[in-house]
């Protein structure tokens, strides 16, 4: 007969913890060690991370047209008044958008248009011609540019379609033929990267009913689109560029000037 083997015997000290251990059915709370946080989407974490001068929200006409004046004479030092005066907006150009009770985020954009639009949802969806868009977003780079997009896509339509406009990856040529042969209602980009468009013929300014500024974004130096003089500048060649600026006070076939 073969040896008979016993199994070794577990030490008391073990048996005890065995014993005492709860239950598996007993559904203890979760250790929060092991408590894991729940992974973000990319553009939900970047949200957490954007910053915004809640200071432009509070500002009517004649504080954006100071506001702007301030970086006006910060980016031009050696001008002479004259000179100044040919870069300064009039109050009259800025459409008064205090009312609007909704932090200035890009989430919020969308409702911001639909808000201070007389057409609505359904003006914002449309165009009659190619690369004739009613409103100019102006944004300060290639990633805010497609932030803004993604929230701007609800006014994507058949008659209609949002478009980004990013000079770091795409070429101007790229971006004529796209407004040559698409109905843009909404045209988001950088100042420098729309007039060219412009300049080009791409994109026509008949159309445009109005010019919006992303102007309380903070990039993640903290600087908003008035503080950087690389931006700025071709800002103001945009919005008194001879297509533009004489709308401001039209009476007919005005632009309205409204910063986010």
């Amino acid at each position: 007969m073969g040896e008979h083997k016993t199994k070794p015997s577990k030490p008391a000290g073990t048996k005890r913890k065995l014993e005492n251990a709860p239950d598996a059915d007993a559904n203890p709370e979760p250790s929060p060690k092991r408590a894991q946080p729940q992974p973000q989407p990319k553009s939900a974490a970047r949200q957490e991370q954007i910053e915004v001068d809640d200071t432009i929200a509070m500002m009517d006409p004649a504080l954006l047209a100071d506001h702007f004046a301030k970086y006006v004479r910060k980016s031009f030092p050696d001008s002479s008044a004259i000179e100044l005066d040919d870069q300064l907006l009039p109050s009259k150009a800025f459409l008064n958008t205090t009312d609007f009770d909704k932090p200035h985020e890009a989430a919020n954009l969308p409702a911001f248009l639909e808000k201070f639009s007389k057409e609505g949802k359904s003006g914002l969806s449309s165009c009659d011609d190619k690369g004739s868009p009613h409103t100019l977003v102006v944004t300060s780079s290639g990633i805010r540019t497609a932030d803004l997009y993604r929230e701007l896509r609800v006014f994507n339509s058949d008659n209609a379609k949002v478009a980004k406009l990013i000079a770091k990856h795409m070429k101007l040529k790229d971006n004529v033929e796209y407004m040559q042969k698409t109905r843009v209602g909404i045209a988001i980009g950088t100042p420098g990267r729309l007039k060219d468009l412009i300049d080009a013929g791409a994109l026509k300014t008949k159309g445009i009913r109005r010019i919006v500024v992303d102007g309380s974004y903070r990039d993640q130096k903290k600087r908003t689109i008035f503080e950087m003089d690389e931006l700025f500048r071709p800002l103001l060649t945009l919005l008194n560029s001879d297509e533009i600026r004489p709308r401001y006070v039209a009476a007919d076939d005005r632009i309205e000037l409204l910063v986010f």
